[in-house]
């Protein structure tokens, strides 16, 4: 094969929108905290209904499929992607961030439905996916979700069931490769019935006393129920809402709401990193455990100008995914120090490292390079670096300098501070506790550290 060749194919490998769906290509964390919860999965008492967050891009989708795939024989695990969920069926992304609790609820219901029938060869009671579809219409109208009035509710039961017949059933212990599968079934049977559920456009929140909010929460839980005894325990694992930026709505989701964590199940939910440093995340109740995923430790606390452990993790994760091209070519695609130097630079994000070896393999396919040259690799974090610092004001870097300047690296009590955690051009990383540093992309050039000069072409 030409060395072109063997780019289009690392190209196609590095898809930093992409999760790992396939374990082939995973390089897993042993040390994280989806360990923890498998253990406490296994233990023959408790529910563990926990609380996964992180900044988006440390891999915690990725995470949770690995979940998945470890706990798929013990649970029926239904693994609800809210993002492909709004972006394929709802066909509007931005609507995510004003789901409400029950809409999260429901939409759990929803997949539970489609997931029993794909991995049992069965399907739960009409009765109870009538009742389910009624709750929603209820709950729709009021909340004043717009053109609720005008679903019907035979029509929608109708595609829940549609939903749970349709396809080539799915057998125990399926891997995470199907849990794209499951937002195309739904999809598909929302549009062949021409059937659009207006989710996250309700105009006002209802407390979770109120009756058809417990309506709701009981018909999930009905669902959970009749799936059990019919089959296996069911496991919830719902992926997206660390997508929601605005702190009033994690706090509406999980702080003023304990309905999530009120399905009678244990149920993996990856929530907002907005929460995590606010004050009101001390309020948070109905929750056995809040995990964090943080950013791999590639910077050295004790000097962040050198590379620390987590360097390794980003060199095995790209090792994994191209050996079988380097052992075809008898030589390595990136050498060694502009591997680490790409691993250091991501700040220990995963989908930055991601993102720089997509676009080392695009260079690379421009100059029919066998090996990535030294200019390729500068050109790649150039660009990217360029891309980071738009949007940046003269507040903003002085907040990162004095951050980087102070010896123990924590987190001001400022609300730019926020700012800067939930655009991630300020990273959390793990120690004894967790310290701060500015996204190392931004130490090339903008952001002065302590003892160096900063230089874009480093």
């Amino acid at each position: 094969m030409s060395a072109r060749q063997d780019w289009e194919e690392v190209y196609k490998l590095f898809d930093p929108e992409q999760p790992a769906y396939d374990s082939r290509i995973r390089v897993d964390r042993t040390d994280g905290p989806v360990t923890q919860i498998v253990k406490a999965l296994g233990r023959p008492f408790g529910t563990p209904h926990v609380l996964f967050t992180g900044t988006t891009g440390t891999g915690k989708t990725t995470e949770l499929l690995r979940l998945t795939e470890q706990r798929r024989d013990a649970e029926l695990v239904v693994f609800l992607d809210l993002q492909r969920h709004f972006s394929d069926v709802v066909q509007d992304p931005s609507a995510l961030e004003k789901i409400s609790p029950w809409e999260v609820c429901f939409l759990a219901g929803l997949h539970l439905i489609a997931t029993f029938r794909r991995q049992c060869g069965m399907e739960l009671p009409e009765a109870l996916v009538r009742d389910f579809a009624e709750a929603w219409s209820r709950a729709a109208r009021r909340t004043d979700t717009p053109r609720a009035a005008e679903v019907d509710v035979g029509v929608l039961t109708k595609a829940l069931l549609t939903v749970a017949s349709g396809g080539v059933a799915l057998a125990t212990g399926a891997s995470a490769a199907a849990v794209p599968v499951m937002g195309k079934l739904v999809a598909d049977a929302f549009g062949a019935l021409k059937l659009s559920l207006p989710v996250g456009r309700s105009a006002r929140d209802l407390p979770d006393q109120d009756p058809d909010m417990q309506t709701m929460l009981g018909c999930v839980n009905n669902l959970v129920t009749e799936a059990r005894r019919k089959s296996r325990p069911v496991l919830f694992v719902i992926d997206g809402l660390d997508r929601i930026r605005d702190i009033e709505r994690a706090k509406a989701l999980f702080v003023d709401s304990q309905m999530i964590s009120k399905l009678e199940c244990p149920s993996i939910v990856c929530g907002p990193f907005a929460l995590r440093h606010h004050p009101s995340t001390a309020a948070i109740r109905g929750w056995s455990a809040v995990c964090v995923l943080v950013n791999e430790p590639v910077l050295l606390q004790s000097d962040p100008r050198k590379p620390g452990p987590g360097v390794d993790f980003f060199c095995k994760l790209f090792e994994r995914r191209v050996e079988h091209i380097q052992q075809r070519n008898n030589q390595r695609l990136i050498p060694d120090d502009l591997l680490r130097r790409l691993a250091y630079r991501s700040g220990g994000r995963a989908r930055d490292f991601i993102r720089f070896v997509q676009a080392v393999a695009e260079l690379a396919w421009d100059a029919d390079e066998a090996v990535a040259s030294e200019k390729t690799v500068k050109g790649v974090l150039d660009t990217i670096r360029r891309q980071h610092e738009i949007g940046l004001h003269k507040g903003h870097i002085q907040m990162l300098e004095e951050i980087a300047a102070d010896p123990e690296h924590r987190l001001p009590e400022h609300p730019l501070a926020q700012e800067l955690l939930t655009y991630s051009t300020l990273l959390p990383y793990p120690n004894e506790s967790e310290w701060y540093y500015p996204h190392p992309l931004l130490t090339m050039h903008l952001v002065k550290e302590p003892g160096s000069t900063p230089s874009s072409a480093s």
